[in-house]
């Protein structure tokens, strides 16, 4: 991207391509808040979000058996250009699949969670060399993290650790997409991450954006790492001025 982006007003304004899923995209508008170096409010960034959880899931895509999301995603992307978007961001880390096909089709530029990710392994663990990721199946089959992380030896969780663990505590009956956010999903989610650090994951990454919700600090004798508190530092310092 070159240059701030800026509405006709000449104030930068995010839009968050949200929906996948609600409780997500919510999460990430308050890391954009919580991030943004503001006294009142007039000095918060102009946000505006789009939550559409009617766009079809992505791993199903991926794994071929649902429709594909692009179009829905494309044109939730149209109602924030049409809305005064300047600059992009999407919640959710297997939607960045997606992310060059978007930046095609919408007028505005989009940050993505990858790029911002590689940026802070690289400034702030120069002695990682291998990453663990707990993340979503689809975003795995796409090959996502391989493509983007390219520096680095990257681990994920055998089949069945991802299958009994990091998958159920996403989907499952009991799982984050069903609200909750107690013991159990954390347990499946430390039990995965404890296994990639067993096999020598110097740092984790929170590859799913539901993920963060369940954890505690401490939960990981390694650092882990949350793309989406990245991306949402990313996007307030872009929207200030503060990256081109």
């Amino acid at each position: 991207m070159s240059g701030t982006a800026k509405a006709e007003s000449g104030t930068p304004v995010l839009g968050i391509l949200g929906g996948m899923g609600p409780e997500a995209t919510a999460e990430f508008f308050r890391r954009v808040v919580d991030a943004t170096p503001a006294s009142k409010d007039q000095e918060h960034i102009h946000v505006i979000v789009n939550c559409d959880p009617s766009i079809p899931d992505r791993t199903a895509h991926i794994l071929g058996r649902g429709p594909d999301p692009l179009p829905a995603l494309i044109e939730a992307g149209k109602r924030l250009a049409s809305a005064g978007t300047t600059v992009g961001a999407i919640p959710c880390m297997t939607a960045h699949y997606w992310l060059e096909a978007l930046r095609a089709a919408l007028p505005f530029p989009f940050l993505s969670a990858f790029e911002e990710l590689g940026r802070r392994i690289r400034a702030d663990h120069p002695e990682a060399k291998r990453i663990g990721v707990l993340a979503t199946t689809g975003s795995i089959r796409a090959g996502l993290y391989e493509k983007h992380l390219t520096d680095w030896r990257i681990h994920f969780p055998d089949e069945e650790a991802q299958t009994r663990f990091v998958m159920e505590a996403i989907y499952g009956k009991h799982g984050i997409k069903a609200g909750n956010r107690g013991e159990e999903p954390r347990r499946l989610i430390r039990e995965a991450g404890n296994r990639l650090i067993a096999r020598g994951a110097d740092i984790l990454v929170a590859g799913c954006t539901e993920i963060p919700l369940v954890l505690k600090p401490g939960d990981f004798e390694v650092p882990i790492l949350d793309p989406m508190q990245i991306l949402a530092r990313a996007a307030v310092e872009y929207c200030r001025g503060g990256r081109s």
